[in-house]
């Protein structure tokens, strides 16, 4: 890559608009906190609210069900809001009707009581807005970089290391709260967090794209043409940083969920110490906040670096943990997985912010979150089906094997090797097609 070539792409990533400041940065990733915060804490909440009201575990997976399903379609349709609408607005709006959703459950609970209707209504609306906005708050991302002159590795390491807070804390503080007071009175601290989020996205300053596109241009990829999840997926399809990029979140989540949510615990519950399941997980969460710190080290010196370390250490750590063979191993492999996740996770908000056109970041974001959402259920389903034929041993070696495969590809795509070697191009110049 030139040296010119290479001014002028962190140059788009770091220019300073007039009257921007820096004061932007905070105001960014306290309004991401607090929506994770919210929404990790409205997880343990909500499944524990239903049960108080209803006294029925069935009812509780359902309302579970019909908001994941929500999730899923609102990411889609998010990301195709995002680029029509605008994107300050669409994320103050969002974590207005998230607020208002979580809120209406005190409301309803307090006139008339909560019925199986009403908790999969307000559960349903509440992940209908959770969505859009996250989608809406990452394509932001660039133009808080532009405003305040901060490059998008220190935003973007910065972020993570706050998500990985929330998701700590929002359930840890929440499940404190829960052994003193109702679970409905719980329920306005984390309508409260989404209103604070809306608040502090408000008063962002956001620097505009240096090359703004056209009103709906097409960029020669074709990724305008169609609806809301076509145009993003024919983007994701003909940009092959960004196919790269969707598989090695799609696989990690697709091998994680299950290990974590279900093969370890049984583990766990067979050595008959289940205690060993909290400190994998703390370990997992700790992990992800320590490796967000570590991408800021090894990106400021090289993103190749950052990327192979993170990949190494994400491998080790899943190979370890699907092992089942010994405490220490499980333990040790967990914070091994929230280390190497910790580093990855940056680099891919990285590269929508700086490879992406903005005209069409929100439906690429979009379709990219609500893969990594169908990904999660898809692989618990495979691993209750395959639990019925294979030890849990058998079944992990399954899962290690499914990750050696998306590894050896990331290890090996051209797009990601490109783009951690800064060989990638400006975001509003477009995308590199196959």
């Amino acid at each position: 890559m030139s040296t010119s070539r290479r001014g002028a792409v962190e140059a788009g990533s770091r220019r300073v608009a007039p009257g921007g400041s820096k004061s932007s940065l905070p105001l960014f990733v306290a309004a991401e906190a607090l929506s994770v915060f919210g929404n990790a804490a409205v997880g343990v909440v909500l499944p524990l609210l239903v049960l108080a009201r209803t006294g029925d575990a069935s009812t509780a997976a359902l309302v579970a069900a019909f908001a994941a399903g929500a999730a899923v379609v609102s990411s889609f349709l998010g990301g195709w809001l995002a680029d029509y609408v605008e994107r300050r607005a669409m994320s103050v709006l969002a974590d207005l009707g998230s607020a208002l959703a979580v809120a209406g459950l005190a409301v309803v609970d307090g006139v008339t009581g909560l019925t199986v209707g009403w908790l999969v209504v307000l559960g349903v609306a509440g992940a209908l807005f959770d969505a859009p906005g996250l989608t809406a708050r990452e394509t932001l991302m660039a133009g808080v970089s532009r405003a305040g002159g901060v490059s998008l590795d220190r935003i973007a390491s910065l972020r993570q290391a706050l998500v990985g807070v929330s998701f700590l804390t929002g359930p840890a503080l929440a499940g404190f709260l829960l052994t003193w007071v109702d679970p409905i009175r719980v329920v306005w601290l984390t309508a409260a967090c989404s209103a604070l989020a809306a608040l502090c996205t408000l008063f962002l300053r956001i620097a505009p794209d240096p090359a703004p596109s056209a009103a709906a241009p097409d960029d020669g990829t074709g990724a305008v043409a169609g609806g809301p999840a076509r145009a993003g997926f024919a983007f994701l399809l003909r940009d092959r940083g960004l196919r790269s990029f969707a598989l090695l979140a799609f696989g990690s989540t697709l091998v994680i969920s299950p290990l974590a949510g279900v093969l370890v615990p049984t583990y766990f519950r067979g050595l008959d110490q289940p205690e060993w399941l909290g400190y994998t997980m703390s370990g997992m969460a700790v992990g992800s906040i320590a490796g967000s710190g570590l991408y800021a080290v090894l990106a400021a010196r090289s993103r190749r670096g950052a990327f192979v370390t993170g990949l190494m250490v994400l491998t080790a750590g899943l190979f370890a943990t699907c092992t089942l063979s010994g405490v220490w191993p499980v333990v040790v492999g967990g914070a091994l997985i929230g280390l190497g996740n910790g580093v990855m996770a940056p680099i891919a908000l990285v590269y929508f912010s700086e490879c992406i056109p903005e005209h069409v970041r929100g439906r690429a974001l979009g379709v990219f979150n609500g893969l990594t959402l169908i990904a999660g259920p898809a692989g618990l389903g495979a691993v209750g089906g395959l639990l019925t034929v294979l030890t849990p041993a058998g079944v992990a070696a399954a899962l290690a094997g499914v990750w050696a495969v998306v590894a050896l590809h990331a290890v090996t795509s051209k797009g990601l090797r490109a783009f951690s070697r800064d060989e990638r191009p400006h975001a509003g110049r477009g995308a590199r097609a196959s």
